[in-house]
């Protein structure tokens, strides 16, 4: 639902006033009041003159007490409603502590002439004189302090001097009396730091009456209240002095029929006189979604979705929530797993290859979905070939890793489709492939099975049967090795030498195995005796 905030009556009522509070720290403002009227006790210490400003621009004036009534008001609440109300302590017995607080009245320098003033344009004489000799003008009233009981006047100040009021009794101990009880007034320099009181007149009632119109599934904030039908209301309002303002306002509304049926996959609005209709997909979107079709009551969608209206009339448009309309689907899904791990569709887990099928609700709709699933083992091919004196893997594609199954040792570098062996020995190939990672058996390599060459076809190893050696001419070998026809190791040797005897052979078929880096060499040859 939307909601309007009306803001009229505070903009008509606080139009004219444009003061600024800023004079003083809303945390020293303590607010009472007295017979209609509003008054702020400031617990922020000022001149007289920054005082009565500040009163002025917070939109009053420093108090001007006209009656007994008034005094003692002020000074109950100064001194007990704070204490206890507001746990202000103003009175204690600290000599230091000032106890006297401005109010409005103040004299000019040897003019006698005390006055209220109540604004920068409105001054008040209420009392003329000083010492024993004075008078209170046109009726006015004044509390100044007693002495024996009478009524004493404000002493003579060579300065500009403004009336506070005590806030507890004085005692001169010169002259032993006292000079003021609580409540009463004393003349003091205006440049003295004393708390102030600020009063309030009262404006004028204002009565404002208003008009407005809500649209449907709409509402509006009035005098606190939440107004969504149609009717006249009334707002009293306290101004900023303590004044009523009347407020009444009028509120008509735009009804619309926001019902929605869906039925038979078809979404229909049963308001009948809007002025336009605009459907919309809302699936996955911000804001209203995508416009589909316009201009008609309902709507039949073909796939599974959420959908909602606009609705348009007059100046108010309504926005319907998203109604769901389902399908049926079928999809398929073709995947690979490794051969021995499991895989896990839909929290559904699966250990073999296959076709499967599952049946699931259609996610935040309320209709079932088939999906047709196949998986397949991802193929690795295993088998390694001797062949040219080398191990190839079969698989021809992957990633490769050749191992020496005699303690499962990684052979370094060794990481391509074929790998050719220095010594013999058992070797097996990691292959991963599609993140999937299996071994090959153990294969048994002997230099006897690999490619053979005849001794006499070598250019740079000879046979010297006169002086029963093998030559190497102009060859720097790594390893070279002899084996007997059943590959059994006759002699081996890692050093370099210029020739091999072979006086202790017997008569048979031997093999010399030359390793010169990574290259591997067989040579064959006869021995007769």
């Amino acid at each position: 639902m939307k909601k309007l905030i009306l803001l009229i009556i505070t903009a008509i009522i606080l139009s004219s006033i444009a003061y600024s509070k800023d004079c003083v720290d809303e945390e020293n403002v303590y607010e009472f009041s007295y017979h209609g009227k509003k008054y702020e006790f400031i617990k922020q210490s000022k001149w007289w003159p920054h005082a009565s400003e500040c009163a002025e621009n917070r939109g009053g004036y420093l108090t001007v007490i006209e009656s007994q009534e008034e005094n003692d008001a002020i000074l109950n609440f100064l001194t007990n409603e704070l204490p206890t109300k507001y746990g202000v302590q103003l009175v204690d017995n600290d000599f230091r502590t000032n106890h006297n607080i401005w109010i409005g009245g103040l004299d000019f320098i040897d003019t006698c002439t005390w006055m209220f003033r109540n604004s920068k344009d409105s001054i008040r004489d209420f009392y003329f004189g000083r010492f024993d000799y004075g008078k209170v003008l046109d009726g006015g009233y004044v509390n100044w302090g007693k002495k024996d009981g009478k009524q004493t006047f404000p002493i003579r100040i060579q300065d500009l001097c403004a009336i506070s009021m005590s806030l507890e009794a004085y005692y001169d101990t010169t002259k032993k009396v006292t000079q003021t009880e609580p409540g009463q007034w004393i003349n003091q320099r205006n440049q003295i730091f004393n708390y102030f009181i600020i009063e309030y007149d009262c404006f004028d009632t204002i009565r404002v009456e208003s008009d407005f119109k809500i649209c449907f599934g709409e509402s509006i904030v009035f005098d606190g209240d939440t107004i969504t039908e149609a009717g006249v209301y009334s707002d009293t309002v306290e101004t900023y002095s303590y004044c009523d303002s009347i407020h009444t306002l009028t509120v008509y509304k735009n009804e619309l029929d926001d019902e929605i049926r869906v039925d038979n996959k078809t979404i229909r609005c049963l308001e009948t006189k809007a002025d336009k209709y605009e459907w919309f997909s809302c699936d996955g979107l911000e804001g209203l979604g995508i416009l589909i079709s316009e201009n008609r009551i309902l709507y039949t969608p073909t796939k599974t979705g959420k959908y909602r209206v606009k609705l348009t009339k007059g100046q108010c448009e309504y926005i319907s929530s998203c109604y769901e309309v389902c399908f049926p689907t079928t999809n398929k899904l073709d995947t690979v797993k490794c051969k021995n791990d499991a895989i896990s569709i839909n929290d559904v887990e699966y250990t073999k290859q296959g076709n499967f099928t599952q049946n699931l609700k259609q996610k935040g709709f309320d209709c079932d979905s088939t999906l047709e699933i196949d998986i397949r083992d991802v193929a690795i091919n295993l088998s390694v070939k001797q062949q040219s004196g080398k191990l190839v893997s079969s698989e021809s594609s992957g990633e490769y890793q050749w191992y020496n199954c005699e303690g499962d040792v990684l052979l370094a570098d060794a990481t391509q489709k074929e790998y050719t062996p220095i010594e013999d020995g058992d070797y097996k190939v990691e292959i991963t492939k599609q993140g999937c990672i299996d071994y090959s058996q153990c294969i048994s390599f002997s230099t006897s099975t690999n490619s053979v060459k005849d001794i006499q076809d070598s250019d740079n190893i000879r046979l010297d049967l006169d002086n029963n050696l093998i030559v190497f001419d102009n060859i720097n070998y790594n390893q070279v090795e002899l084996l007997d026809i059943s590959s059994k190791t006759i002699y081996k040797s890692n050093k370099y030498t210029q020739s091999i005897s072979i006086e202790y052979l017997n008569t048979g078929v031997y093999f010399l195995k030359v390793v010169i880096g990574n290259e591997v060499e067989m040579f064959k040859f006869i021995v007769v005796k």
